[in-house]
């Protein structure tokens, strides 16, 4: 039997943790060669669909293995977290004494204008959960999700349907399953209803601080794998490295070095194989005393970013973010960004 608070450590709502599933799905696309400059919008200029919100793998809990997604997890933070959520986002989430959770986001991205947001109500019971939610693009999204102790793991698996309400209704269903029992765990998302892709991943931890990883996707139009990956993880709370090969052609790396109680770095390199195209970026952060978080990075082509997060009591997180061109940083493109989380 779990506990709540083990199963459900610094929840917000789940239709904030699925953009980790959609990270997931779309295997860090944000990485991928852009035509834009970073200081310019790196969306189009109509609302973003749910699955291009940011946020962020969380920690893994004591006692749980870390997912694939987790390789490199912290360089990522260091150089991605509160670099892209546009020019403003709010998001509020309310817990009810029946385990119930309400929430409500909404967002301007890339422009004041360009609003998405959504409203859901969660419901936490012992070994599962289900959720309901309305988005601003005219859909309903639902889950059902159940967790239990099998055969000395941990099992999990959660439905996820996704209906349209506008002209055209669509439905859409996937299932994700997983398995873990140190050192091994397993992943697989399966296609239900007008789904595109069956993916799935095997992670091994063959040595303490180390990690051993393969991922595929299949596409079932094309009947063929877009994606075979290789990773290779280490991590011992001081020192991050991590390694990607997929598809035998484009190589990602990153690596995440503490300097003392306050100070960090990071580096974090693609290469592109087919288009022989490196893109990297490098960044520090520095950790205040009273536990802000002030990051700074620059890119391969020039751009550089700021961004400052604090707390305001127990309950409110607040970011901000600048970017602009480094090769002309007056004259040339600017961003700027505020993001103000509530938990009550």
């Amino acid at each position: 039997m779990f506990p709540l608070d083990k199963i459900n450590k610094k929840r917000i709502s789940s239709i904030f943790r699925r953009k980790r599933e959609a990270e997931k799905e779309q295997d860090e696309a944000e990485d991928q060669p852009q035509p834009q400059s970073a200081a310019e919008p790196t969306a189009q200029a109509k609302p973003k669909a749910r699955d291009d919100i940011e946020i962020l793998l969380p920690p893994v809990h004591e006692g749980e293995m870390p997912t694939y997604f987790h390789v490199g997890g912290w360089a990522k933070d260091c150089l991605t977290s509160g670099y892209k959520f546009g020019v403003w986002h709010l998001r509020c989430s309310t817990k009810l004494d029946n385990d119930v959770v309400l929430s409500s986001f909404g967002e301007g991205n890339p422009h004041l204008t360009s609003v998405f947001g959504g409203l859901e109500v969660f419901k936490q019971f012992e070994n599962y959960h289900t959720s309901l939610a309305w988005l601003t693009s005219n859909e309903l999204q639902g889950e059902l999700g159940v967790r239990a102790e099998v055969a000395g793991g941990i099992a999990n698996s959660l439905l996820r349907t996704t209906l349209s309400m506008t002209d055209e209704r669509q439905l859409k269903g996937k299932l994700k399953a997983g398995f873990e029992r140190n050192p091994f765990k397993i992943e697989l998302v399966v296609p239900i209803v007008k789904e595109p892709t069956l993916m799935g991943y095997v992670l091994v931890a063959p040595a303490a601080n180390c990690l051993l990883g393969y991922r595929k996707v299949y596409s079932l139009a094309e009947k063929a794998f877009d994606k075979h990956a290789f990773c290779l993880g280490y991590n011992n709370e001081s020192t991050e490295v991590g390694l990607k090969l997929e598809n035998f052609q484009d190589m990602r790396g990153s690596i995440f070095q503490r300097i003392g109680e306050s100070w960090a770095v990071a580096l974090k390199m693609n290469f592109y194989g087919e288009e022989q195209l490196q893109k990297f970026a490098i960044g520090c952060q520095y950790q205040l005393e009273d536990g802000s978080l002030l990051k700074a990075k620059i890119r391969d082509d020039g751009n550089v970013g700021v961004v400052f997060q604090t707390k305001i009591g127990e309950n409110i997180d607040v970011m901000y973010h600048v970017g602009c061109e480094g090769k002309a940083p007056i004259s040339g493109h600017h961003k700027v960004g505020a993001s103000w989380t509530f938990n009550c």
